[in-house]
């Protein structure tokens, strides 16, 4: 996928924009086209509409060429290869096929499995985690520009995918519920189409579901709930395509997970020579031209096998998380963003989103403590500082954590509490202790909180602190009996409540 596919991809879009809208419907263009036992295809509405001006008919299986690559722990390395074309073939040209959960792998648009490592990478963690049949789709034959071409094809690709699964359950009695279709970009729609031929299809994940041609579409466009018995999606390239946004931010599952708002993913602006130096060249220009739309990838790869949940809080908008309104998991639950999302499934068919909030590099996934810092209301007077706790737990310390929210100094009043969420890089298990500290800063304007000359000795009263592990959903109440902690000293806490 490089900068100048990238590119095409953007010009071909703009340029679809530029058809006029106005011409009658009846002269706009429609065809359709049949494909043996795969069906038939039509460019009629809603294949054709304001989102997409230019509707094209599929390719043809033999233009297209995909190859369908069955791997298991017994051959972790080495492929057996289908032809789609001919899926009777299934029992003689996957001979290590067996009665187990079976994953499929889609790339998107430019994508290669020769080229981009990401799906051989996400296969070894999956068959780290699990005996499975995992199978990569290459449909690079049927993936290049002219993008309105490549969108299309992903019907055709989805029929493909849909004829293998039925006649598994066919010739070996699998259970439709075993599979489980992950794909990225255009692949999340191949994964659409694929589900609403197999009745009962277990699960489908849609990475960064690609937005062009597919948002605001008829959810027989796109992919939907209805597509599996559970669909859950990642957004990460939310934006615009004219901000280069390549996804959606339309929710289109059950569980629609909106990590970082779903745009402008954390360590993505970074600078593009020390991207080519640490990722190479290929998957360095990638980073560069596509790296909030490949981030989605990343976080599900690390999510198989890490013990990190990362932990969506459900929330109706980015604007609710901003204001801090949407950082606890309600009546609602939380879920786990990821592989392991089907162990929190909205009940009932419901529609959630959900929130979080992750590092800007490998290991993404952190771990949410909410603190609460209650002063005496009997000593002291009103500080004005900045705060920094330590968290020691029997797994561990956290290290020095600056409070979310107290980077700009904050006015601290006795008798009052003070709520703030950080995010931490591991599991400090079960809290043992706090260690605080803070630092004081002087107001210009308010003369109460000047320290001229370090003649007076700023002093906080702590009475209690306590910690709220979002993951483990624990609560430890931390006593201090109002102690006093000085500017640039600290105080451990340890007594329980």
């Amino acid at each position: 996928m490089t900068v100048l596919f990238l590119f095409a991809l953007l010009v071909d879009v703009i340029e679809m924009k530029t058809v006029d809208l106005n011409v009658p419907e009846a002269v706009q263009k429609r065809s359709s086209v049949c494909y043996g036992s795969l069906g038939c295809f039509s460019t009629d509405p809603p294949f054709t509409g304001s989102v997409r001006p230019i509707s094209v008919i599929p390719e043809s299986p033999d233009t297209i060429q995909s190859r369908f690559l069955l791997y298991a722990r017994e051959s972790k390395t080495v492929a057996q290869s289908l032809d789609p074309r001919h899926p009777e073939n299934v029992g003689t040209s996957w001979s290590r096929f067996k009665q187990r959960p079976t994953k499929f792998i889609v790339h998107g648009f430019l994508d290669n499995v020769n080229i981009s490592p990401w799906m051989l990478e996400m296969k070894d963690e999956l068959l780290t985690h699990g005996d499975y049949n995992v199978v990569i789709v290459d449909w690079s034959g049927g993936n290049l520009p002219p993008y309105d071409q490549a969108s299309s094809n992903t019907r055709l690709v989805g029929a493909q995918i849909a004829a293998v699964i039925n006649q598994l359950i066919k010739s070996t009695e699998v259970s439709a519920s075993s599979f489980h279709i992950i794909g990225h970009s255009l692949g999340s729609h191949v994964a659409g189409y694929a589900g609403e031929r197999v009745p009962g299809m277990g699960r489908i994940t849609g990475l960064d579901p690609a937005g062009p041609y597919f948002e605001n579409t008829d959810k027989s466009v796109r992919l939907d709930p209805s597509d599996a018995v559970f669909v859950d999606t990642i957004h990460t390239d939310a934006n615009n395509l004219l901000q280069l946004g390549f996804g959606m931010k339309e929710a289109v599952g059950h569980s629609d997970f909106y990590p970082n708002l779903g745009h402008d993913q954390p360590g993505c602006t970074r600078d593009p020579i020390i991207n080519i130096i640490e990722s190479g060249l290929v998957q360095g220009m990638e980073e560069v031209a596509a790296c909030n739309h490949l981030r989605s990838i990343k976080y599900f790869s690390e999510s198989i096998n890490s013990q990190c949940p990362f932990l969506g809080f459900p929330c109706d908008s980015e604007e609710d998380f901003e204001n801090n309104a949407c950082h606890s998991c309600t009546s609602a639950g939380c879920a786990a963003m990821g592989f392991n999302a089907n162990q929190h499934i909205p009940p009932n068919g419901q529609q959630v989103k959900y929130y979080l909030t992750t590092a800007d590099r490998a290991p993404f996934c952190r771990y949410h403590l909410d603190f609460t810092l209650k002063f005496s209301s009997g000593r002291g007077q009103e500080e004005r500082g900045t705060v920094s706790v330590v968290v020691n737990g029997n797994k561990g310390s956290s290290g020095s954590i600056p409070l979310m929210g107290a980077s700009d100094p904050v006015n601290f009043k006795p008798g009052y509490s003070y709520k703030f969420y950080v995010l931490v890089p591991s599991d400090v298990g079960s809290v043992q202790s706090v260690t605080f500290s803070w630092s004081h800063s002087s107001s210009l304007t308010d003369p109460l909180h000047w320290n001229i000359l370090g003649l007076r000795h700023p002093t906080l009263y702590l009475d209690e602190i306590d910690v709220y592990q979002e993951e483990a959903g624990v609560d430890v109440h931390l006593c201090s009996g109002a102690k006093s902690v000085e500017t640039d000293h600290s105080l451990t806490v340890a007594t329980r409540c």
